[in-house]
């Protein structure tokens, strides 16, 4: 039996490639009438490097660095308003240019969620808290030509998930 999908995570690096994968995420979430969970990792450094850092800028300097840079993360996925607002309007507009009326159109939203860490065991830890049914990351150019590879990030998340993990190939390039 097929498991309903009823919470997706979506794992965003704030990249072109994640955008496109938004817009399956919103496909998604209209068809199963599912919640969204946007989750952006901003990945730990190494201590020794973060010790170096920490000793160049002061203790209260690195606090403020970190701050902004995830003040800086949250601007991008959500602006000044709240994600339940950007949410609703990026459903509202995919269901505009799709011709879904608005009834068929409800779904329940989560918030943004930042955190700090390992990449893979964060979005791993996030599905969990949240009870997702669904994974979706979106993936570089030429993934999976001849000469690349899926990245570190992908493959340790399709490694250890428990739930299904899908990875949105990038729109090709228009010449």
């Amino acid at each position: 039996m097929v498991k309903p999908i009823k919470t997706i995570l979506f794992a965003t690096n704030l990249s072109k490639n994640c955008a496109d994968a938004f817009d399956y995420v919103i496909s998604l979430a209209v068809r199963y009438q599912a919640s969204i969970v946007l989750l952006h990792v901003m990945e730990k450094m190494p201590d020794s490097v973060e010790g170096r850092l920490k000793g160049l800028l002061g203790e209260k300097k690195w606090q403020e660095t970190l701050q902004a840079h995830e003040k800086s993360a949250r601007q991008i996925l959500i602006g000044k308003r709240s994600s339940n607002a950007l949410i609703h309007e990026a459903l509202e507009q995919y269901c505009a240019d799709a011709g879904i009326n608005d009834t068929e159109c409800g779904y329940i939203s989560r918030e943004v969620v930042i955190r700090d860490g390992e990449i893979v065991q964060e979005i791993i830890d996030q599905s969990k808290e949240y009870g997702c049914d669904l994974i979706v990351m979106g993936a570089r150019q030429g993934m999976l030509s001849r000469d690349t590879a899926v990245g570190p990030h992908i493959k340790g998340v399709l490694r250890k998930s428990r739930i299904p993990v899908m990875v949105v190939p990038p729109e090709p390039a228009t010449a």
